[in-house]
């Protein structure tokens, strides 16, 4: 005759998160000098000139473009939803 056994959970177990550093393999400081065009400014204020928050500037950096496309002014095409169609 088979017994019902009963299954417990145990929920003292110490998780431990180990952090793991950032990759990260470009440079984006707002105090780097860039030359673009033979002028060298800080890459903040190439951002400022060209009427871009630096925010996006620095994603762009990190996301592994170079200053010059970083610093581009017009928007980027994005390839996300580029397959996707409406119903209709």
């Amino acid at each position: 005759m088979n017994m019902p056994f009963q299954l417990s959970l145990d929920f003292t177990a110490v998780i431990v998160r180990i952090p793991r550093s950032p990759i990260r393999s470009t440079i984006c400081a707002g105090a780097t000098l860039v030359t673009l065009g033979g002028i060298c400014l800080p890459a903040v204020e190439w951002a400022e000139r060209r009427g871009l928050k630096w925010q996006t500037v620095k994603m762009r950096r990190l996301r592994g473009d170079t200053w010059s496309d970083a610093l581009a002014p017009e928007l980027r095409r994005s390839t996300f939803m580029s397959g996707w169609k409406l119903h209709g």
